[in-house]
C-alpha cells in the first residue's frame, strides 16, 4: 500500500515565540499565562513551567498564545529536538516552535511518535557552534507519512504501550538507586549533621592507596585493544560505565598506571567536567585513569567501597566539596583536597550490611537494565517499522 506524505507546512499550524523585556516590571510581575522555555522541554507533556507572564506582555511581545495540546520542538541549545505537547494554553520563547496539526487530516499523538523517530535527522540539521540550532524552515519541510486517521492512531497506541513499557522499566531502576539511598541514610544518619556521633577521618586515613590521574592526555588509537581508558564521561550515577571507551596501546597503559593499576572495588572520583560523580570499578578490563579523576583504593579494615561511595554520592557531603572547589567558569578540585575530605567512620559491621544489601540490589538493577534494554530495543523496532508502513 502507498502512503502519501505532506508537508508538515501544508496541514500543521506552526510557529515561534518571543522572550518578553525584562526591564518592563509589566511583563512579568504578578503573571498568570505560563512561558515555556526550551530547557523545559524534558518530558512527553508539559505540566508546569517556571516562570508566567502578564496579558499585557502577550499583548506587546512576540511572546504570542499556544493552544493546549500543540507540540513543541526545541529549535536552539542543549534541548536542540526534544519534543514535548502542552498540556495547557501557554506561550513560549523564540527558542521553540510550536505545531498544531488539522486533526481532519492528522493525529497529534500520531504525529508526536513521527517527530520523537526523527530527533536523530534533527540533530543532523543543526547549524552554528557555540549555540546550535535548527530552523523553523527543516521542520516545516518535513515529509509526514498520512495514513487514514484510524490508521494514525493505530500506530501511536502501539507506540504510546511500548514506551509504557520502557518507562516503568526506568522507574523501577530509579526506584532501587532511590532505595540505596534512603537505606545509607537510615543506617548511617546525615553525613553532615552526624547524628548518631560517628568518629570521623581523614580519607587519605581510611584507604590504602589514593592515586590521581596522569596530568596529560594519554596518545588513543582508533582501533580496539585491550586497553581503556577511564573518563570522566564514563562516571556517573554511582558507576564506571565502560560501554564507551578510548583504547591505547600497552605501552601506554603501563605508563600511565605506573603507580597503580585499577581493580574491581576501586571508587573513581571526578574532580572536573563536572566535579564531584563518583562510581565503583565493577571490571576486571585492564583500565586506566585519564585526566581529572581520583582513585580511592579502601583499606578494609576501616571502610567499604560501597559505603565510601555513597558518602561521597549524598546530597549534603557536596557541600564540603563545593566550598572546597574553585575555578570561575568550570568548577575543579586540587588532588590535595581530594585527598583530605572528611569521613564519617561507623562500625565496619554495620558498613558491610549496606555493602551486602547494596550488592543485593545491585544485582536485581541489572536484571532490571536487561529488561530495560530489551523494552528500548522493542520500542525502536516498531518505531522504526511503524513510519514505514510495516507496523
Amino acid at each position: 500500500m502507498i502512503i502519501k506524505s505532506k508537508k508538515i507546512s501544508t496541514f500543521c499550524k506552526t510557529g515561534s515565540g518571543g522572550t518578553p523585556s525584562r526591564s518592563n516590571n509589566d511583563f512579568f510581575d504578578n503573571g498568570t499565562i505560563p512561558w515555556v522555555k526550551s530547557g523545559e522541554l524534558k518530558n512527553r507533556y508539559i505540566t508546569n513551567v517556571e516562570e508566567y507572564i502578564t496579558d499585557i506582555a502577550v499583548k506587546n511581545s512576540s511572546a504570542k498564545l499556544v493552544s493546549k495540546g500543540s507540540l513543541l520542538i526545541a529549535m536552539y541549545g542543549a534541548t536542540v529536538g526534544e519534543i514535548s505537547q502542552l498540556t495547557f494554553d501557554a506561550t513560549t520563547n523564540q527558542a521553540i516552535c510550536n505545531i498544531l496539526p488539522d486533526p481532519s487530516i492528522c493525529d497529534v499523538n500520531y504525529l508526536y511518535r513521527f517527530l520523537e523517530a526523527l530527533k536523530p535527522y534533527l540533530l543532523s540539521r543543526r547549524v552554528g557552534g557555540g549555540q546550535p540550532n535548527i530552523s523553523q524552515g527543516v521542520i516545516k519541510d518535513l515529509e509526514v507519512p498520512l495514513p487514514s486517521l484510524s490508521e494514525q492512531r493505530r500506530i501511536a497506541s502501539i507506540l504510546d504501550k511500548a514506551d509504557e513499557l520502557r518507562q516503568k522499566r526506568q522507574q523501577a531502576i530509579e526506584k532501587l538507586d532511590q532505595l540505596l539511598q534512603a537505606t545509607f541514610i537510615d543506617m548511617f544518619g546525615d553525613p553532615i549533621t552526624n547524628p548518631k556521633n560517628w568518629e570521623t577521618a581523614s580519607i587519605d586515613k581510611i584507604c590504602s592507596n589514593i592515586v590521581d590521574c596522569v596530568n596529560k592526555t594519554a596518545p588513543i588509537v582508533e582501533y580496539e585493544t585491550h586497553y581503556k581508558m577511564i573518563r570522566t564521561t564514563n562516571v556517573r550515577n554511582y558507576k564506571v560505565d565502560l560501554s564507551l571507551v578510548r583504547y591505547v596501546e600497552k605501552e601506554t597503559f603501563d605508563k600511565w598506571n605506573r603507580r597503580l593499576t585499577p581493580q574491581r572495588g576501586d571508587v573513581i572520583l571526578t574532580r572536573e567536567a563536572p566535579v564531584g560523580e563518583v562510581g565503583i570499578l565493577e571490571s576486571d578490563d585492564s583500565v586506566f585513569l585519564g585526566q581529572r579523576l581520583m582513585l580511592y583504593r579502601v583499606n578494609l579494615e576501616f571502610t567499604t567501597p560501597e559505603y565510601l561511595l555513597y558518602f561521597l554520592m549524598s546530597d549534603s557531603f557536596k557541600i564540603q566539596y563545593e566550598q572546597m572547589s574553585s575555578g570561575s567558569t568550570v568548577k575543579h578540585l586540587s588532588v590535595p583536597q581530594c585527598s583530605k575530605w572528611n569521613i564519617l567512620v561507623p562500625p565496619i559491621e554495620l558498613q558491610l550490611k549496606f555493602s551486602q544489601f547494596y550488592k543485593m540490589i545491585h544485582s536485581n538493577s541489572k536484571l532490571m537494565h536487561i529488561s530495560f534494554d530489551k523494552a528500548d530495543t522493542l520500542f525502536k523496532s516498531l518505531q522504526n517499522q511503524a513510519f514505514s508502513g510495516n507496523l
